[in-house]
């Protein structure tokens, strides 16, 4: 069955042709960063600019100076009354530092929260009174609603490195990836050439953020002096709408035989005709739908079967106020370039579909505006479509 790939463009303001509002693939985007700390838990809370509604809000904590590295988050609140829950197995421990670094998040937030209470899992206790505490939150717009975390990854008590590796995550398409880094040493930055952002160096360690256009396995790399003992967090976080995790592909193995093939795609369809009573847990609750038989034969069709599925990219975007224009497509296996137009001669109306695309590959397309003179706008934003 045809898969279908959808991007939305955005023209550049070029040669008098007026800008187009952008419309892209699902994205999620960095709103602010906050650092929290050095301070005590449980007995302060961390100040945050006013949260907005429907938000992703992730907390990366540290505690450092010689924790006893059995202490635990055992929660966080916020005045707003956002739930929030630990990001899976993202707790890292660095015996020889006596660190530990945990990340939490709020998914879907309400407005208005200034002000998040960390406490800890056993307060009643003076080994659970950190006083070497520290906290970043980020907060994102555009990530998964329902269910925006995806996995997460650690690494323990790492030896000395002047350059450590955070751990790493393999992410699943468009998605926001936090990683923490809680060394004895004093990290200096982002190593060249890593794509993280370095979001703070509150106490020395590391707090980055990259957004990830694309599937793949994703590390930060910082630089520290001197060299020290370290270990690490990292969580990754879905963007709106995104493609289904490997967590979910696994759920689509309906009979339970372990694989994912043409007899699960078979008792997929007899769920949605309703041959066959729904007890599959896939897209949450036990509901069957078409996009449940489609997951389920996507998966399937991976094997000695893909040959025969043929795939398309769809391209939509909204009309330049200009009068008269018409449009060009390019496409690129770079995100800049060099680039190669696929519509055969200006397109005008304001979708284009690319039958012309081959299985397992990225592409990257961008438009052009042409005027009623010949005159070309400059490419426009460029929209992504992974391939399965």
């Amino acid at each position: 069955m045809p898969v279908t790939r959808r991007g939305k463009l955005l023209l550049a303001e070029l040669f008098g042709l007026a800008a187009l509002p952008a419309l892209s693939p699902a994205q999620i985007s960095l709103i602010h960063v906050t650092s929290c700390g050095p301070q005590t838990l449980p007995l302060s809370s961390c100040a945050v600019p006013s949260t907005g509604a429907g938000h992703l809000l992730v907390v990366g904590i540290q505690l450092g100076a010689g924790v006893n590295t059995s202490t635990r988050i055992s929660g966080i609140t916020d005045n707003a009354g956002n739930t929030y829950a630990e990001a899976g197995s993202s707790r890292s421990v660095d015996a020889t530092a006596g660190a530990v670094a945990d990340i939490w998040y709020a998914k879907s937030s309400k407005s208005g929260a200034t002000s998040l209470t960390i406490s800890l899992a056993d307060s009643s206790t003076t080994e659970a009174v950190v006083s070497n505490a520290g906290a970043v939150i980020w907060e994102f717009s555009g990530a998964d609603a329902a269910a925006p975390f995806d996995r997460a990854a650690v690494l323990n008590s790492q030896p000395s490195s002047a350059t450590p590796a955070g751990a790493s995550v393999s992410t699943s398409g468009a998605e926001a990836v936090v990683s923490l880094l809680a060394t004895s040493g004093n990290v200096t930055g982002i190593s060249t050439g890593n794509s993280f952002t370095n979001d703070s160096l509150l106490k020395g360690d590391g707090w980055a953020h990259m957004i990830a256009a694309a599937a793949g396995p994703l590390a930060a790399r910082w630089n520290q002096s001197p060299a020290g003992s370290w270990a690490s967090s990292t969580a990754s976080f879905k963007a709106a709408g995104s493609a289904v995790t490997s967590s979910a592909l696994n759920a689509c193995d309906l009979n339970q035989d372990g694989a994912v093939n043409v007899v699960d795609v078979q008792l997929a369809t007899n769920m949605y005709l309703g041959l066959t009573p729904c007890a599959a847990n896939i897209a949450g609750a036990g509901v069957c739908s078409a996009a449940v038989v489609q997951q389920v034969q996507t998966a399937a069709l991976t094997g000695a079967c893909a040959a025969t599925v043929s795939h398309s990219v769809s391209l939509n975007w909204t009309a330049s106020i200009t009068p008269g224009v018409t449009y060009n497509v390019y496409r690129s296996t770079t995100s800049s370039g060099p680039w190669t137009k696929v519509s055969a001669s200006p397109v005008a109306v304001t979708t284009f579909s690319d039958n012309s695309v081959a299985s397992a590959r990225t592409y990257y397309y961008a438009t052009t505006a042409v005027d009623g003179s010949g005159k070309e706008s400059a490419y426009s934003n460029v929209a992504t479509a992974v391939i399965p």
